[in-house]
């Protein structure tokens, strides 16, 4: 595995992920390919790559499992809203695209409630 030394978007929001989870700084980040898959350097083993996989084991690493849901359908929606994030948000071709996305997202939630 290649990772570059530049972390990009993803690996910033990890890092806020982690901090907002309570663990210890420490985690080592980067990118690969062409499109910046974040990558989790681990002490143990190969890396973890992609966005949906290292978010899932920081949650379960701080011990909050129930933030990935309780139930079949919690775990469902919450698998869903991170791969509309990788693939809707990341795949956006400009900050616009991003913004109306978000936008749209921001709107839905609200629908929800």
């Amino acid at each position: 595995m290649a990772a570059a030394a530049r972390p990009g978007p993803g690996c910033d929001e990890l890092a806020l992920l982690e901090r907002l989870l309570g663990l210890p700084k420490g985690n080592k980040y980067g990118v690969q390919g062409e499109r910046k898959v974040p990558v989790l350097q681990t002490n143990n083993g190969p890396g973890l790559t992609g966005l949906m996989t290292i978010a899932a084991h920081l949650v379960k690493q701080a011990k909050k499992d129930q933030l990935l849901g309780s139930t079949a359908e919690e775990k469902a929606v919450v698998q869903q809203w991170l791969e509309y994030r990788v693939t809707r948000v990341d795949g956006g071709s400009s900050k616009e695209d991003t913004r109306i996305i978000l936008k749209h997202q921001d709107i839905f939630v609200r629908l929800q409630v």
